[in-house]
Formats: C-alpha cells, structure tokens, sequence
C-alpha cells in the first residue's frame, strides 16, 4: 500500500513538472510570438509608408510634368473663356489654382467668321486667340469633372478643340491635393505672363490603414511660344 501511495505521488509530481514545464513553453511561445507579430507590423508599416509615399510622388511628378509640356508649347494664357458642347460647359480660367492656355495648331485653319489662321495668328475679329485648342488644368472633387475646386483629390485635364468643336476631359492624376501659381511677388498669374512657379501638393493613406505621405512638387515654367 506504501509503494502504491509512493508510485501515485511520484506520478502526481510528475504530472505537475509537465505542467509547470507546459506552461513555461506557452509563456515562451507567447512572448516569442509578441515579438516577431510586432516586428512583422512594423515592417508592414514601413513598407506601406514607403508604397503611399511613393504613389503620392508618382502623382505630383506626373502632375507637373504634364502641365509644364503643354505650358512649354502654349502661346499665351487665358481667362475669361468658356466652351460649350451640347450640355457640357468648361471654363477656362487662369488664377492661383487653374491655369489656362491656348495650344497652336500645326497648320492653316479657315474658321467660321472666314479668317484664316496659323500657329500664331489671332482671328479677323481680334478676339481670344483662336488656336488649335484651349486646355485647362484644374481640381476636381471626382474624376473627369467640369466643376473645378481647389481640393482635389483629381487633377483634371480639360481639352477644347475649337476646329472640331470638341471637348475632352481626362483625370491627369488622383490624391492631389493642392495646386498653387505664382508669379514674381507671389502673386497669381494673369494672360500676361510668361513666367511663374507651379506646386503641386498630393497626399494619399494608405487604405485601413493609418499611414499617410504628403509630397510637395515645385517646378519653374516659361512659355516658350508667346
């Protein structure tokens, strides 16, 4: 009977070595799977920094880029005009967040009140330039709109062919938040000037996530055909 009592305590105090062991191995595991959760969160945090970060970039690079090719070819700036084609309507405007212009065309056009013009030549009338086409830069709160704002998050590319009396608009970018023009003095650029200061702010989070990136492009243009 003492032998089995003996043998009972001694399965019993095995029993709660295991446990104890058990749970040593848990607590360890725990803290081990902690670690490397945290490690594998910061490492996703980062990566997802870097990835909004550098769409944000992305944007406001091809933002500027976009605007300065057709700023280098335009003849002259704009404001005060409007296209409209059946029910759709677009103003362009130059001001310290939409700049206009008007683009040459590549060759002779006969227009309606019976002038014939060039790359760089007015109508009869003396009016706006009539060139190849009017193109306008503006924000938007959706993609492809005509109402402009000065918020984004849509750069939009507004396009007026007044030889095929068309008009195209085209999201240029997306998460653009800010477009400022300047010109010496900081003040807004008007149909007279030929030099200013573009910045383009774009800013994007990533998606359920709390990670944000805010890039601030800034480019000089000079009109080259004016």
């Amino acid at each position: 009977m003492t032998a089995f009592r003996s043998a009972q305590i001694h399965r019993t105090g095995e029993q709660g070595m295991t446990l104890i062991e058990l749970m040593i191995v848990l607590l360890i595991l725990s803290v081990t799977s902690g670690a490397m959760f945290s490690l594998l969160l910061t490492s996703f945090k980062v990566y997802w920094k870097g990835d909004v970060a550098t769409q944000a970039q992305q944007g406001a690079r091809i933002s500027v880029d976009r605007m300065v090719r057709d700023l280098r070819q335009a003849r002259r700036l704009i404001t005060g005009a409007g296209a409209t084609v059946g029910s759709q309507t677009v103003s362009f405007q130059t001001s310290c967040t939409q700049i206009s212009m008007a683009l040459p065309h590549l060759a002779s056009t006969t227009l309606a009140d019976g002038s014939t013009i060039f790359a760089t030549d007015p109508n009869s009338s003396g009016a706006i330039p009539y060139d190849g086409s009017w193109v306008t830069y503006y924000l938007a709160a959706s993609s492809n709109s005509s109402t402009p704002n000065t918020t984004g998050p849509y750069l939009i590319r507004g396009s007026y062919d007044i030889v095929a009396n068309t008009i195209t608009l085209a999201t240029v970018a997306g998460d653009i938040t800010g477009v400022a023009l300047s010109v010496t003095g900081g003040v807004c650029p008007t149909t007279a000037s030929r030099e200013f200061t573009m910045t383009v702010t774009a800013a994007q989070q990533a998606t359920g996530q709390n990670v944000a990136s805010q890039t601030i492009v800034t480019d000089d243009v000079t009109l080259r055909n004016q």
